[in-house]
């Protein structure tokens, strides 16, 4: 679980960022630490899950020390940092209502307790399924759901009728709830007995 460090008030950014790029760990060390609590409490807020903020933290303060030769070019390492988060928190949301276009009801409706168990399992299948789906129709499927493309846009990227975009991407759905249905049921179900 990741700490969330004190602030500070004052610091040379500018500075620091350039030290950064070099592979200056302690430069690097006080820009995330004056800026994790803001950012921190940025994406709890809108998250409502602290496993989730921690996750979605750690990979952004990783990500720019990856990166840490472009911090020179960056004008404000805040809006840099905020504009991260937030795509972040997009991809997540996306990821978030793909699952839950493919849960079947019931187990929606299952207790805040299971709801861990529940999305890792379906969250695995659906990602076992969706790879094993046939090519258009996986294209089709994750321009409709993480890309969130309308039924004429991804028509006109891939070329084919709005009808035969509708046909792969009603196919793929039904396949993978299918191998939902068949594969995540019974391992879900036990998880949630076990919990219960």
């Amino acid at each position: 679980m990741l700490s969330v460090p004190a602030n500070s008030e004052h610091i040379n950014e500018s500075s620091l960022l350039k030290k950064a790029s070099a592979g200056d760990r302690i430069a690097f060390t006080t820009l995330y630490t004056h800026y994790f609590p803001r950012l921190y409490r940025f994406v709890f807020f809108i998250n409502q899950s602290r496993e989730d903020t921690e996750e979605i933290l750690q990979e952004v303060f990783l990500k720019i020390w990856d990166k840490k030769e472009s911090l020179l070019r960056i004008r404000s390492f805040e809006d840099y940092l905020f504009r991260m988060a937030k795509n972040k928190l997009f991809d997540l949301a996306k990821k978030n209502k793909m699952i839950h276009r493919l849960m079947p009801q019931q187990v929606q409706t299952v207790s805040d307790a299971t709801d861990e168990v529940t999305y890792k399992e379906y969250h695995r299948v659906a990602m076992e399924a969706i790879t094993h789906l046939p090519e258009r129709k996986r294209t089709v499927f994750l321009m409709s759901v993480e890309e969130d493309m309308s039924l004429d846009e991804i028509a006109s990227e891939l070329k084919i009728s709005r009808s035969a975009v509708k046909k792969h991407l009603y196919a793929a759905v039904r396949t993978i709830k299918e191998h939902l249905r068949l594969h995540a049921e019974w391992t879900v179900g036990m998880a949630i007995f076990l919990l219960l």
